[in-house]
């Protein structure tokens, strides 16, 4: 009789470390997935922090822009500005004046920086390249 107890008891030991181990899994699961999901929203955060930087750059400039506008309508009425525009602008000339342009010439690209980037002994390459990397590594977490 006590041999029949001990036989029972190992099937329910076995029965609830089967139950122990599935609930581990499903945990594990679960935990992987809420941390996939925690860094797609990093990734997304990340982005959209990007766009705002983004964004607020692009009001600095339009309301700089917007300043200079203003001050070109409160200086429409000077003299003296509507002359300064017409001559730098337009290229107009008042009787009797020669007017004298610069022209500067278009440099030209080195071939020679593109044989260097291409070289694999290129450190400066290297560097870009780590760079790359370990943001990309870090875009992933």
């Amino acid at each position: 009789m006590l041999t029949h107890f001990k036989k029972k008891r190992k099937r329910v030991f076995f029965k609830n470390s089967f139950f122990i181990k599935i609930a581990g899994v499903l945990l594990l699961v679960i935990s992987l997935l809420l941390i996939y999901a925690d860094i797609k929203i990093y990734k997304n955060k990340q982005k959209l922090d990007s766009q705002l930087n983004n964004y607020k750059e692009q009001i600095k400039e339009i309301e700089k822009r917007n300043e200079d506008l203003e001050e070109g309508i409160t200086k429409a009425d000077d003299k003296d500005y509507i002359e300064k525009i017409a001559r730098e602008e337009f290229g107009m000339q008042q009787p009797g004046e020669k007017v004298v342009t610069f022209v500067m010439p278009e440099q030209k690209k080195d071939e020679g920086g593109s044989k260097l980037k291409k070289n694999i002994f290129n450190i400066s390459a290297w560097l870009e390249w780590l760079s790359n990397f370990w943001q990309s590594i870090k875009n992933i977490f």
